[in-house]
């Protein structure tokens, strides 16, 4: 059975367990060695996705992900350089993880590098929908699950949805001027106005608005499509949970915006009752 050292999975879980995130939250109803392949993995893409919103030039961005792309590709036989890549291939999820894959979420982050605001919602769902592809996509495959057409792009617009929500949320969290602009117009929100302490109200009607966005592209989605992946518990998990917090902000928008997303005893008791209609 691959196994993970010590090194390496300390290093997955500094980057990929952050605390108060859905993923700390859903990890724990995972076993070894199924969850420290998801360790790497999701080690692996805040690494990559971290790098477009970081706070370096561009071109230092563009460096890193060209190392990165160089690094994923590399022969299984050279020493890795990162713990993250280390990780994958000793996890065994590198080897269940096509290639073209991994060059797509790089991909992925070198057109966020500088991307202007979508003019409109719909141009927005369309932008979430290929970003949020990518990550299904890598974690199904672990399981050798298959999801693909308006299925995926459905599932990976909410789950895209609540990123940005719960983001918004977020001890700390700058208030994000990069939404939509016929949104932020509608709301007549501008740099003066996010500014604001408390956050004048339109912005509660966006965070709410956005969140009411994310549960209709949930009931979009096919309530068989679960049944039809044998496997896939954590991403079933991580589906449910968040369209349950998507839910919970649209009532409790401006709680949650003073407080930020918890997960409380309520919410382990659904997850452990949800994890139990699926064979470990």
């Amino acid at each position: 059975m691959p196994s993970v050292s010590q090194l390496e999975l300390e290093h997955c879980k500094e980057l990929a367990l952050i605390p108060g995130s859905l993923f700390e939250f859903t990890s724990r109803f995972i076993t070894a060695p199924r969850q420290h392949q998801l360790l790497a993995l999701y080690a692996l893409t805040r690494s990559v996705n971290s790098i477009p919103i970081s706070s370096v030039d561009d071109a230092v961005k563009w460096t890193k992900l060209k190392w990165w792309s160089e690094e994923l590709l590399a022969d299984p036989a050279s020493p890795s350089r990162h713990p993250v890549v280390r990780a994958l291939w000793q996890s065994g999820a590198r080897s269940r993880l096509a290639d073209g894959l991994l060059v797509r979420l790089v991909n992925d982050a070198i057109r966020r590098i500088d991307a202007a605001p979508d003019v409109s919602e719909d141009a927005m769902f369309k932008r979430l929908a290929l970003q949020g592809e990518t990550g299904i996509l890598l974690e199904s495959a672990l399981d050798g699950a298959e999801i693909s057409g308006q299925e995926l792009a459905n599932r990976a617009t909410a789950s895209e949805l609540f990123s940005l929500v719960s983001s918004q949320l977020s001890s700390g969290h700058r208030r994000d001027l990069h939404l939509p602009l016929d949104l932020l117009a509608r709301h007549q929100i501008n740099a003066t106005r996010l500014a604001q302490e408390p956050p004048p109200k339109e912005w509660l009607s966006v965070i709410s608005h956005l969140a009411d966005k994310g549960i209709q592209w949930f009931k979009q989605a096919s309530p068989g499509l679960e049944s039809s992946m044998v496997d896939c518990r954590h991403l079933k998990l991580r589906w449910a949970m968040e369209a349950r917090q998507l839910a919970r902000i649209s009532r409790r928008t401006r709680q949650l915006l003073r407080t930020g997303i918890r997960y409380g005893p309520t919410d382990a008791w659904f997850a452990w009752r949800f994890c139990r209609r699926f064979k470990t």
